[in-house]
């Protein structure tokens, strides 16, 4: 009854966000009658998750196939805005003609010669650009290092000068104000995943000295990863202003106890601005420098299925969290990056989502 010539689009290379204009090309042979409509859509390649129905365009709804004639050929143009999210680094194009009010397959015209599937004309096959994708709202883009970054506590070096501080980390619902502010700034490069903490303190603390000593009592700064989203497995590391260090890992949520067997490898130094463990004076606060090997977001899981380094695109979650003890107070405060509960410092379903690309301002 009807052929599908073909397309003309102008772009090959489709990236979320940004428009695609579709040029179909239809032949009527014989016309279908006022029970059809076009109908055309995208998928995702590969089984992946993505769908868009493309099925309004202007032609359509002026010249729908109830007033094909026999012998006509016309231009079915239309531009459409790739998904923000859309999840595949492929996007198929399949156009057919189904009856109204019917969305069964087997309800669908059916292609009789040509590439096809489920009833419907593939009509092309794009790539798309994901590493271009717009971030989510709330996400923190985290740009590749330009340069070396050396781990000495002060921070000075020119990739930092590249990458925004946030703004003040949020006090925990249920806690006080911690004592003065604190904000954080990430960076990566093939080796590592950097993160720099500016504490503000006036009385800067902490009884512990030991590799997995319960830093989290007293000051300190933890990170928690979820290199690959999935809200279950992840690490907690975490530097105090002596810079000992913890780690441990948790491979089924917080459900379970962390592996404090785990090691991260961690390259930390602090630079404390006052004096550590003395009352009676007042002190400016501490900085954090910290370099997390790749290997060590997987913690105990040597499979996860995370691409190490990521590439430009890549996303992980995690979560920046900075404890406080007063010396008059019995429990300790928190501000985080991205708001917690001082019920749940871990809280997977507050963690930040990270996407990683390259370097530049």
């Amino acid at each position: 009854s009807v052929v599908y010539l073909g397309n003309l689009v102008d772009r090959e290379v489709l990236v979320p966000g940004e428009p695609v204009t579709v040029r179909h090309y239809w032949k009527v042979v014989t016309p279908p009658g006022e029970r059809w409509r076009v109908f055309s859509h995208l998928r995702g390649g590969g089984g992946d998750a993505g769908f868009m129905s493309l099925d309004d365009s202007p032609l359509r709804r002026a010249h729908p196939p109830a007033s094909w004639r026999a012998g006509q050929i016309f231009e079915d143009a239309q531009t459409v805005v790739l998904r923000a999210d859309w999840p595949s680094p492929q996007a198929v194009l399949l156009v057919g003609l189904a009856p109204r009010g019917r969305h069964r397959i087997a309800d669908r015209m059916p292609v009789r010669s040509g590439p096809a599937e489920g009833g419907a004309v593939v009509a092309r096959q794009f790539r798309v650009d994901l590493t271009k994708a717009p971030p989510p709202p709330g996400t923190v883009v985290v740009r590749k290092a330009a340069s070396p970054i050396v781990i000495d506590g002060v921070g000075d070096d020119q990739a930092w000068q590249a990458a925004p501080w946030s703004s003040d980390f949020s006090t925990a619902e249920g806690t006080r104000e911690p004592v003065g502010r604190a904000q954080g700034k990430l960076s990566w490069d093939d080796q590592a995943l950097y993160l720099l903490v500016h504490v503000e303190d006036s009385d800067v603390a902490s009884p512990y000295r030991g590799h997995d000593d319960p830093l989290w009592k007293a000051d300190c700064v933890e990170i928690f990863i979820d290199a690959d989203a999935n809200r279950r497995q992840y690490v907690e590391l975490q530097v105090n202003p002596h810079n000992a260090q913890f780690d441990s890992y948790f491979a089924s949520t917080r459900a379970q106890p962390g592996d404090t067997g785990f090691t991260a490898n961690l390259q930390s130094q602090v630079r404390v601005v006052g004096t550590v463990d003395q009352s009676g004076d007042t002190d400016s606060g501490w900085d954090l420098e910290l370099a997390i090997p790749w290997a060590a977001v997987k913690g105990g899981d040597p499979q996860m299925a995370v691409r190490l380094p990521p590439a430009p695109g890549d996303r992980f979650r995690l979560n920046v969290v900075r404890v406080d003890k007063r010396a008059t107070d019995k429990h300790v405060t928190a501000a985080s990056w991205n708001r917690i509960t001082a019920a749940d410092f871990h809280a997977l379903d507050r963690m930040l989502t990270v996407v990683f690309a390259e370097g530049g301002p």
